[in-house]
């Protein structure tokens, strides 16, 4: 059959009913002269079928497969099946696939309870079918043709010009008009997702309203709704003039917290985390946020958080919406046995216990050991839980054995610290005493000891600019250190030290095909101002390599030469840059290169250079890391393994 193109121009418009004041956008209706074509295929219409009975014997254990119908899966529930009927399609593939996935003569051909007396039905309906799938997908003047064969059915498609949308008219009313909104309101508007010169189809039509409505929901315009929406289709010049009228409403408050599922930890353990006040402008930025806080502060298994949206439908004149936090408790003392496996240090295990409600507080304690090849240490944390000014405390013991690279330390620290949390910035205050004990390996018969000793105060700046604390896939982190020591206040040297980490993930696209792949940037710089480095503890002074820093060398093994040991030296940089290849939404492929290390004065300093490929998979716990790395200066290849974010 010969299929002619072209078709009479006709004008075509579609326009909803207001819809009530929660609702997103009532379902598209476009006329097509004196058809209707409804922007959506319709629901597969249940057709009476005759179900083939499977053998007995088949639902027997092990053995039953030995006695199934090898084309069936499930007789009963319309499983699929090899083929009942030919079905050939003349159209572009994407077109294909539409059909044979969405209408009644692609959906039924494997079916198992397919019956042969239902093939007319399938083929008497397929033209309508096949039409509303090209309406969904822009296509307005189609020719169809649907004609029986003698094993089955052929379905014939031109489907003529894709309709393109060549003019938008965005009309938002309500209080994002008032002059004050005015920068607001255009970014809103720069927003649209379905601009001209976009092709129409009717399920970006919908998504476009819905992400309008979003947008202006996140922003505080809780009661924002769509008034009227309208598509107007030329077909003879295949172009689409969209229109809407949005009314904003009035934007909302944040209003109190109702917390429900508390029953072993005080409330002010959440209100205290919450990054807003009462009365403060709403912002669904901030509700990601606390529920980013409460899912990493420890207390909870599950936490739910939400507007009450319910309030403002029942209270007309409701300016502070209620926000409702919903938690299931994690029990408050918990013992903890772990072992694991590191590429540099070896097997190594893990002994601890917690306390997350300390005297009925929410003062949680956390206590343990861990153990392996080259190191050995014990530790006692103690943190206070947030205050409504954004402040905790915390304080702890540590005890520390090690031996890296003949570098053989002893060490014990006592911390307490001030920190604050405000939006995505984290700064803290610290005053730490370091005591050590040295010795350095010079040769088998020369050891040196040193005793080091320190009351550090410290200060630190963190931002975290990511779009996910578990899954980043893109954003920044940036962190800046300053301590210092005086020989006159307990220490063994004066010294100042400075330090500063950035690390930035960029996502790389393509207009056509969207991302395709990732930038990873890192780089570290530190320097230690004193007369020598003899008397500061080694937390103070820097080392580097391994799978955190310059992959390809062992971990921390990049440092200050001293006979056949290693040992921390003053100055430090390191840069690292990445390449993530997507593959599929949860893996990618990766190819980095490393330099750094770190030295005792600036003139000696060499830099250590690695490159290596990877792995990337994305899991419940975070990304999966899997590197195999090269060493430039030593020659030798080294697999690291990691979870989670590596800076």
């Amino acid at each position: 059959m010969c299929l002619a193109a072209g078709m009479a121009a006709t004008p075509v418009k579609a326009q909803t009913a207001p819809p009530p004041a929660d609702a997103t956008a009532a379902t598209e209706r476009i006329t097509v002269a004196d058809d209707t074509v409804v922007s959506a295929p319709e629901a597969p219409a249940q057709v009476a079928s005759k179900p083939s009975k499977p053998n007995p014997l088949a639902r027997l254990p092990v053995i039953g497969r030995f006695f199934g119908d090898p084309d069936v899966t499930d007789g009963l529930d319309g499983g699929k099946v090899s083929p009942r009927y030919a079905l050939r399609i003349e159209a572009p593939d994407p077109i294909a696939r539409l059909i044979r996935q969405h209408t009644l003569l692609g959906r039924w051909r494997q079916r198992a309870d397919y019956d042969p007396s239902q093939l007319p039905l399938f083929i008497a309906r397929a033209e309508r079918e096949v039409r509303d799938l090209l309406a969904s997908e822009g296509y307005f003047s189609p020719q169809v043709a649907v004609s029986t064969l003698d094993d089955g059915a052929l379905v014939q498609v031109l489907t003529g010009p894709r309709t393109v949308v060549d003019r938008v008219q965005l009309d938002l009313e309500g209080e994002i008009a008032a002059p004050q909104r005015e920068a607001l309101r255009q970014s809103i508007e720069r927003s649209w997702r379905l601009p001209a010169g976009e092709p129409f189809r009717s399920q970006d039509w919908e998504q476009a309203k819905r992400a309008l409505l979003d947008a202006l929901r996140d922003r505080g315009y809780l009661r924002a709704r769509l008034l009227e929406s309208e598509a107007e289709v030329n077909q003879e010049a295949a172009r689409a003039s969209l229109e809407l009228v949005v009314d904003s409403g009035a934007a909302v408050q944040f209003g109190p917290l109702v917390i429900e599922g508390l029953n072993r930890y005080p409330p002010q353990i959440i209100e205290g985390l919450k990054p807003f006040r009462t009365g403060d402008p709403y912002d669904t930025r901030q509700i990601a946020d606390l529920q980013t806080r409460l899912n990493g502060a420890g207390w909870f298994t599950t936490v739910n958080v939400r507007p009450d949206v319910r309030a403002l439908s029942d209270a007309a004149d409701l300016q502070e919406v209620p926000i409702r936090v919903e938690v299931i408790e994690r029990p408050a003392k918990r013992w903890t046995l772990g072992a694991g496996y590191d590429a540099d240090y070896g097997p190594s295990l893990l002994a601890g216990w917690e306390n997350r409600n300390v005297a009925g507080l929410g003062i949680q304690t956390f206590n343990g050991i861990e153990l392996d090849q080259r190191r050995q240490f014990g530790f006692s944390t103690w943190e206070s839980p947030q205050d409504l000014q954004g402040y905790r405390w915390q304080g702890g013991l540590r005890l520390e054995h090690r031996n890296i690279e003949n570098d053989i330390v002893d060490a014990a620290s006592l911390f307490a610290a001030r920190l604050r949390r405000e939006g995505k910035i984290e700064t803290g205050l610290s005053l730490q005493y370091q005591y050590e004990r040295q010795n350095v390996v010079f040769s088998s018969d020369n050891e040196a000891f040193y005793r080091n000793r320190a009351l550090v105060l410290g200060w630190s700046w963190t931002r975290r600019d990511l779009d996910s604390p578990l899954m980043p896939t893109r954003g920044t982190i940036t962190t800046v250190q300053i301590s210092g020591a005086s020989n006159a206040l307990g220490s063994e040297r004066s010294f100042v030290r400075g330090y500063v980490l950035g690390y930035g993930i960029y996502p790389l696209s393509r207009a056509e095909s969207g991302e395709f792949g990732r930038l990873v940037l890192r780089g570290e710089l530190g320097a230690v101002y004193a007369d020598s480095r003899e008397g500061i503890p080694s937390a103070n002074l820097f080392r580097t390599g391994g799978s955190k820093s310059v992959r390809g060398y062992v971990s921390q093994s990049l440092g200050v030469s001293l006979g056949e040991a290693v040992v921390a030296g003053r100055y430090l940089a390191v840069a690292s840059a990445e390449y993530q290849h997507l593959i599929g939404r949860d893996w990618a492929i990766a190819g980095f290169v490393d330099a750094g290390n770190a030295s005792d004065s600036i003139d000696t300093f060499k830099l250590a250079r690695g490159a290596g490929i990877g792995v990337r998979w994305r899991t419940p716990v975070g990304p999966l890391n899997i590197d195999v790395a090269r060493g430039f200066d030593p020659g030798q290849w080294r697999m690291y393994f990691s979870i989670g974010v590596v800076f």
